[in-house]
């Protein structure tokens, strides 16, 4: 009798699909909209086809996608995050390179957020791009979905994007004791000494930037920023975006997710060229240009990107 019943629905189910999917699934008949607000000039909601109708650069770009199944490569067309960000207008103040202290969260309905530092995405500074992808091998989406082709992972591609919320962090320094380091995390604050950033396990690198029109070789000492969000007891993940001020009240923003799923070494470097530094250097190793390296560096404000649907940020 069982057997009978089940053999009943799976031919309805059958007959249901094959005669009208949308009509089994009515949800899938809604028409895709991506939302961007936030700290922008122009928010607004567009359609798929508006998304793809706006003034921007239409990339090409290829993929590597990795399964249970193995590795392929496809490829994908769409406009580059930053673009789409810079055309709504984030709303900056006065300040020297304002344009790196502008974050985006992205989320979609089925995973997320996943927050970017804008510098991270900028040509001229991170250089490591992010796409709204349209199409796949020349099909279209049903639904634009963020691609990251340079991360060592797929950690923060995001199916279905309906949501981009633009944030502009403009926190002002304090003055730890000389060497020292504050951490903020919302209402949580931790000062870690001289002492203790040196007792974290220590990392060195050896980058290169642009400074002005000259290069700049420097080998760099320190804990890593993770190391040192641990030990302040702070958690991090794919929504965490962290700005780094400076004395002279210089804001960089960078993400903790830049360095374990974007490949990009973030370090608090405490020693340069062999020479102890006064005070401590946010270093983004692989940046083109150097404005993101935080000198003199006395705070580290954390926050995260705008969780929707009730969603939380994992965290390591």
């Amino acid at each position: 009798m069982r057997r009978w019943l089940l053999t009943i629905v799976l031919a309805a189910t059958s007959l249901a699909l094959s005669a009208g999917g949308a009509a089994a699934f009515p949800q899938q008949q809604h028409q895709s909209t991506v939302s961007i607000g936030g700290a922008v000039a122009t928010p607004a909601t567009y359609s798929l086809s508006q998304l793809e109708a706006l003034p921007l650069t239409q990339t090409t770009f290829s993929v590597t996608r990795r399964s249970w199944w193995g590795p392929r490569t496809e490829t994908d067309q769409g406009v580059a995050l930053e673009d789409l960000v810079n055309f709504t207008g984030p709303t900056l103040p006065s300040a020297k390179n304002a344009q790196l202290r502008v974050t985006a969260t992205v989320s979609g309905p089925w995973q997320g957020p996943v927050t970017f530092a804008l510098g991270e995405l900028d040509p001229s500074f991170g250089n490591h791009p992010a796409y709204l992808a349209f199409t796949e091998n020349g099909r279209p989406l049903q639904a634009p979905e963020l691609v990251v082709p340079g991360d060592v992972n797929g950690a923060r591609t995001v199916f279905d994007v309906d949501r981009i919320t633009v944030g502009v962090q403009n926190p002002t320094p304090t003055m730890p004791a000389a060497g020292g380091l504050t951490i903020e995390d919302g209402p949580f604050t931790r000062t870690l000494t001289a002492a203790q950033l040196a007792a974290l396990p220590q990392r060195t690198l050896t980058v290169s930037f642009l400074a002005g029109t000259a290069s700049q070789t420097h080998t760099e000492v320190g804990p890593t920023l993770a190391d040192v969000l641990r030990a302040a007891h702070v958690g991090f993940g794919l929504s965490t975006w962290v700005a780094g001020v400076g004395s002279d009240a210089y804001v960089a923003t960078v993400t903790p997710a830049e360095a374990f799923v974007g490949g990009r070494p973030l370090l608090v470097s405490l020693n340069e060229d062999g020479q102890p530094l006064a005070m401590p250097r946010l270093v983004t190793d692989g940046d083109v240009k150097g404005g993101r390296y935080v000198s003199d560096l006395v705070d580290l404000v954390v926050g995260q990107g705008v969780p929707q649907f009730g969603r939380r940020a994992w965290s390591r």
